[in-house]
């Protein structure tokens, strides 16, 4: 084998683990470092797009984590009545066959459990495999009876294009990554701005003396050739401390500009002066609209499992944009404090009417 062989992408990752930081596998730390960045900004980002929805009303057999991650990845998650479990589950699926006048698909094969013919134990578990279901059309299947309307799939996609979202976080979180990483190398470039340069006689004790500044050492003592200044040159790197503000500035718009696609605020607070009414309104008029690009689709197929499987519901299923679920329950919670706080302050004033009545009656 050979010394200089490049590792795929599982060596990559597991090679810490398995050979330790330096191995064979390590050709290059600066792709290394930046790709570890990049999947710190990807989980992230991941986590704030799947939590960005609140579902209300579904069954216990339907888990809104799954959903939104098969959204997130697949853009799809299909909605059926299991025969098997005798539950309202949504699981991954795809669209199977032709496609109808409304550009949907007529069925979805489905991941589910697989059809049980003895009871389930630990030694003889369900087996899941795939499952084609019809899809349920409105416009056709309308006049069916309730018990044919339970048969049919109901899709759930993450947008009117049917799109997944995943890109979106992949191409932000690189540039990202790219940006973090030159303010790491710059933040350190600033520490020593400038490479001293010499003779190789001079090797050990310019490692030295740059092992010390790197340490923090109050003092540097300068022994030996070293001390002869005409065989030592100094390279100025060229750090410019205002690039800081800048990339830093730079970063913070590509965040905004990657939250706002996600339908999360992220008004620009990097200005020196104070943001206008105006702008502030366009930024939110903007995220609003990409809110409801998500949010249309998974309401549409909300309307759809209230029609087909309002037998099996306890209550109607419904979705809002978390932020304005936690809006409207802080706005509620202050409204009751102001009531509260309004009853006591009027059972005060009657209380202190009433002793001056008596008061007055003793008087």
């Amino acid at each position: 084998m050979s010394r200089n062989k490049r590792g795929g992408g599982a060596d990559a990752l597991y090679q810490s683990h398995l050979y330790g930081e330096r191995s064979h596998f390590s050709y290059n730390p600066a792709m290394q470092r930046e790709a570890s960045i990049n999947r710190l900004l990807e989980r992230n980002m991941t986590e704030l797009a799947v939590n960005r929805f609140k579902w209300t009303g579904l069954p216990t057999s339907i888990d809104p984590r799954f959903l939104e991650l098969c959204l997130f990845f697949n853009a799809l998650a299909v909605v059926y009545w299991d025969n098997d479990y005798e539950k309202l589950l949504a699981v991954r699926g795809s669209g199977t066959g032709f496609v109808n006048m409304l550009d949907n698909p007529v069925s979805f094969t489905v991941i589910g459990p697989g059809s049980i013919t003895k009871p389930v134990t630990d030694t003889a578990p369900a087996q899941f495999q795939n499952k084609i279901i019809g899809a349920y059309n409105p416009a056709v299947h309308e006049d069916l009876e309730d018990s044919e309307r339970r048969t049919k799939a109901i899709p759930i996609w993450a947008n009117y294009l049917r799109a997944p979202e995943i890109d979106i976080v992949k191409i932000y979180a690189g540039r990202l990554a790219t940006i973090d990483r030159t303010l790491e190398i710059n933040s350190k470039n600033s520490r020593r701005n400038k490479v001293i340069t010499g003779s190789p006689n001079l090797q050990l004790s310019m490692v030295n003396f740059a092992r010390g500044m790197d340490q923090g050492d109050e003092l540097l003592q300068v022994t030996g050739p070293i001390q002869d200044l005409e065989f030592i040159q100094a390279l100025d790197l060229g750090v410019d401390a205002e690039s800081f503000d800048k990339l830093s500035l730079l970063r913070t718009r590509i965040w905004n500009e990657a939250m706002t696609l996600l339908g999360i605020d992220a008004a620009n607070q990097d200005k020196k002066e104070r943001l206008v009414v105006a702008e502030v309104g366009a930024n939110d008029g903007q995220t609003d609209s990409m809110r409801f690009v998500s949010l249309n689709a998974r309401r549409q197929a909300c309307d759809m499992i209230n029609e087909v499987f309002a037998a099996d519901l306890e209550e109607e299923v419904s979705v809002d944009f978390m932020v304005e679920v936690n809006a409207q329950e802080e706005a509620d919670e202050q409204a009751e404090r102001q009531m509260i706080t309004q009853n006591a302050s009027d059972e005060h004033h009657e209380d202190t009417d009433d002793a001056d009545a008596r008061l007055k009656a003793v008087k």
